[in-house]
């Protein structure tokens, strides 16, 4: 099987849907008509591919390769149309309710999400050894998480993102967040090979030293590899596609990678700046 590493943070409107995409890929839903053949809309088809959530701090990210906090409102035009391009990608996958402008309070403060974002990325036994008390469980195997938990991940990110963007709750929140680790994930354990914490103890895990270590690694892992914004993908090969339109490359490279140049090598193209 072949394995992609998806990037995201909170604070990314067009992370919201890339993660719609993939939820809808793993449920089984796929494409109607109207988005199949957008490179901004169709759902991936995931068949031979586990996809791996990898949640970052974006302003850490920004900070480590010395990008400018909120690169796309650097120019008011561009910033203008973020929202308007994600509204029109959103309303053509039956989503309806986001904002056609800025909101005042965008950005959030996205770490607690993120951080229960690792934690859950981390899949269920890793939770439910931090519940019981080991401050540093095992690591999670390199690789995809098995399907059913892969599947409560992307549905719980995708309703932080609904939370945030459609509902305009504030993801910053403790209570807005355990509810929805109530509603999406802690009913789950039947299925995930036991009980899991409830919504508040889960705030509380995300606050383990255990937990921050981990998304800050997952940042610097970020830049270690190329990234410099998200949504981004990055393959076995250390491929790195950026942004929502470039999901269907990035799951497809597996098949079409023999067909592309070797990758730039240092100082590679510097005279043609």
């Amino acid at each position: 099987m072949a394995t992609i590493n998806f990037w995201f943070d909170f604070a990314s409107p067009y992370s919201m849907i890339s993660v719609l995409r993939l939820a809808r890929a793993m449920a089984g839903t796929g494409s109607s008509d109207v988005v199949r053949g957008l490179a901004s809309c169709q759902a991936p088809d995931l068949a031979g591919v586990g996809v791996v959530f990898k949640p970052v701090f974006l302003g850490g990210l920004f900070k480590e390769v010395g990008q400018a906090a909120l690169p796309n409102m650097q120019v008011p035009a561009k910033g203008k149309h973020l929202f308007q391009d994600v509204r029109r990608s959103l309303d053509l996958l039956g989503v309806r309710g986001f904002p056609a402008t800025r909101p005042a309070s965008w950005p959030p403060n996205p770490v607690l999400a993120d951080r229960m974002a690792w934690l859950l990325a981390q899949g269920p036994d890793y939770v439910r050894a931090l519940d019981s008390g080991d401050a540093s469980p095992p690591a999670t195997p390199a690789g995809p998480l098995p399907p059913r938990p892969t599947a409560v991940l992307a549905e719980f990110v995708w309703r932080v993102y609904e939370a945030e963007f459609i509902a305009d709750h504030d993801i910053g929140s403790p209570e807005v967040l355990a509810a929805l680790w109530d509603k999406h994930v802690a009913g789950c354990g039947h299925d995930l090979g036991g009980p899991l914490p409830a919504g508040q103890r889960a705030v509380e895990l995300a606050g383990t030293a255990a937990v921050k270590a981990g998304l800050t690694d997952n940042t610097s892992a970020a830049a270690a590899a190329g990234l410099f914004g998200v949504p981004s993908f990055t393959t076995e090969d250390n491929a790195m596609y950026w942004g929502n339109d470039r999901l269907l490359d990035a799951v497809a490279h597996h098949r079409i990678r023999h067909l592309l140049s070797p990758p730039a090598g240092p100082g590679d193209g510097a005279a043609n700046l």
